[in-house]
């Protein structure tokens, strides 16, 4: 369990140092044409950016609805395979879909989008901050102290329970 919690750090670090950075990635359209963009998160790990030919959308991750990995959602007039993963933002369930070299790439969006969002959202829905910086109720995902998601040294704490794995990770911001 220990090594599968250090590979869950690892997987979540180094995530976060390549979309701090900014990552090129593929946006697949309906007709099927793959468009490069180059896609990113902020410091504060709550606004997704892509940014193609010069125009920028930015996404505040409580605004992610769901992420649909491989064919799914179904019905769709876009071509889709196992490398997609179809992001589903609010209000109006707009999509956009990404195709990724390999599978874990995928995977690894999927689960670490949905993980900062998800913590992200369970913040919104009710819970407010103690004197300590943990969450007063609901959801049991705990930020960095200090009532901020981020502690002096840089670091995000994270739950990857959703990940199958049950503990706390933290993330350097870099």
């Amino acid at each position: 369990m220990a090594d599968q919690i250090k590979q869950a750090r690892k997987v979540i670090r180094d995530f976060v140092f390549e979309m701090r950075e900014g990552k090129r990635m593929m946006v697949l359209s309906p007709t099927g044409q793959l468009k490069a963009t180059t896609c990113s998160l902020n410091k504060k790990l709550n606004t997704f950016r892509i940014v193609r030919a010069g125009k920028i959308r930015r996404i505040p991750l409580t605004d992610i609805q769901g992420i649909h990995a491989g064919m799914e959602p179904e019905g769709l007039s876009t071509p889709l395979d196992d490398l997609c993963a179809t992001v589903v933002v609010a209000p109006d369930g707009q999509l956009v879909t990404f195709r990724f070299e390999h599978i874990n790439a995928r995977d690894t969006f999927v689960m670490c989008m949905m993980l900062f969002a998800n913590s992200l959202a369970g913040a919104q829905e009710g819970e407010e901050w103690a004197d300590d910086g943990n969450w007063e109720e609901g959801g049991g995902e705990q930020w960095a102290e200090g009532g901020n998601d981020q502690d002096d040294a840089g670091h995000f704490t994270v739950e990857i329970e959703e990940a199958g794995f049950g503990a706390l990770g933290s993330v350097a911001a870099a």
